[in-house]
């Protein structure tokens, strides 16, 4: 059953010792629950703005799959490292994705998911990234 809901992402991003915090809500969809579930968003400011962006989660593994002009999937699996697509405006290309951590709780009702993984470019090192995402199930009104 899908369900709707309101996100609350906290991203961390540094980059050779440049810490670049974001916070952000919006509201999206619950499918599932547990160790197997899709939340999806709409992209609603800056440059990703009208972008979809649809997590995956399958145990330790988060498929994040992004449509618009910043199209790309990155698989996020704890202790493995994927070649993920990233596609922007200005051109595309392919970034190494190695996920230190990956954990949830997901319940019917919402839950936590959050994950620390880094990004290489030409096998170069580029980013250690961190994101915590809090779901929480949106009431249906009762008439």
């Amino acid at each position: 059953m899908k369900r709707n809901i309101v996100i609350d992402i906290k991203d961390s991003h540094d980059t050779d010792g440049e810490i670049m915090d974001m916070e952000m809500s919006v509201v999206g969809t619950l499918e599932g629950m547990g160790d197997d579930y899709l939340i999806t968003y709409t992209e609603h400011s800056g440059e990703l703005k009208g972008c979809v962006t649809s997590l995956k989660v399958q145990g330790k593994c988060v498929t994040m799959t992004r449509t618009g002009d910043y199209a790309s999937q990155l698989i996020i699996e704890q202790d493995k490292r994927h070649n993920c697509y990233y596609s922007t405006p200005h051109g595309d290309f392919m970034m190494g994705v190695f996920a230190k951590r990956v954990d949830s709780d997901m319940k019917d009702n919402g839950g936590t998911l959050s994950f620390e993984y880094t990004l290489d470019f030409n096998a170069d090192f580029s980013s250690k990234n961190k994101l915590i995402i809090n779901v929480k199930e949106i009431p249906q009104c009762q008439n």
